[in-house]
């Protein structure tokens, strides 16, 4: 019986098909992956903005305090005084932390037993709070400052003022697992917010200014820019773009230049150089 086998012109022939296939298949489901985990992170995301309305709900219409320092029920002590974070105080309203992880960043580091896993995905949440202008801390000095929260109601424009936009995780920050920056008891931490792009010299504390050479560029994030080392911590993932949340609740993508509007921020802006130039454009708002 005469056997045929495959000739090396037909074996190449069809070794090329397969690599021509690849390299257009490829791509495509490289996209559709990144295009999974945006959908996966915008639903994240609506989750905890639902969370948070829900809180505010059962508060009289205020938006939950960035920290809740001295309450009872807190997770962790930090200086020996209970710590709260506002990712902590509408877990309730959400019943599942991993809602608070963004699936387009890297995962956060492992905390080591005997930490709970709820405790340490409430502790380190991707998504970032608006704290500078919804929830205050205002005063003399750091220890004697008390936070000021406002109602959604007071708001100039509910549809288009930040209410949470995704984050760094902690794995892309210069500290390892359950790192923050703080200074003392009733002053701000650096693990579940993200800072407006024009803070620094307006009444309310803050960790810094978007733009070069400012605390989250030349310090926390290392100079990662997809991290949000240029933009207050507010992480560019969908490529270079921000998954924001909004008062009103809707989730859209903006561009850091989009979320910027009202000052004279760019990639390379210095950050002791950052204003607000227009504050009708600002979606951060003033109040």
């Amino acid at each position: 019986m005469n056997k045929k086998g495959f000739t090396l012109i037909e074996l190449l022939v069809v070794i090329a098909i397969i690599a021509i296939l690849a390299a257009i298949l490829f791509p495509v489901f490289a996209q559709a992956k990144q295009a999974a985990k945006k959908a996966a992170s915008t639903s994240n995301s609506k989750q905890a903005c639902l969370a948070e309305l829900m809180y505010s709900g059962d508060y009289d219409d205020m938006n939950v305090v960035d920290i809740a320092w001295g309450a009872s029920g807190a997770p962790v002590s930090y200086g020996g005084t209970n710590y709260s974070p506002w990712s902590w105080l509408v877990l309730p309203y959400m019943k599942n932390a991993d809602a608070l992880q963004d699936p387009q960043a890297p995962p956060n580091a492992i905390w080591p037993s005997p930490w709970q896993r709820t405790v340490a995905l409430a502790l380190e949440p991707q998504y970032g709070y608006n704290y500078t202008y919804l929830s205050q801390l205002n005063g003399p000095s750091p220890t004697t400052s008390t936070w000021t929260v406002y109602s959604n109601t007071t708001l100039a424009d509910v549809a288009n003022t930040v209410l949470f936009t995704a984050k760094f995780g902690q794995s892309e920050t210069n500290l390892g697992w359950s790192g923050l920056y703080w200074y003392g008891a009733n002053w701000l931490t650096t693990s579940t917010t993200v800072d407006s792009p024009h803070c620094a010299t307006i009444p309310q504390w803050c960790f810094g200014d978007w733009g070069t050479g400012g605390f989250f560029d030349a310090t926390y994030l290392k100079k990662n820019e997809q991290a949000g080392a240029r933009t207050g911590g507010v992480s560019l993932r969908g490529p270079g773009n921000a998954v924001v949340t909004w008062c009103d609740g809707h989730v859209s993508t903006k561009s850091p230049g989009s979320l910027a509007s009202g000052t004279n921020w760019t990639r390379t802006t210095a950050s002791s150089s950052v204003v607000i130039n227009d504050l009708t454009k600002f979606v951060w708002d003033l109040l």
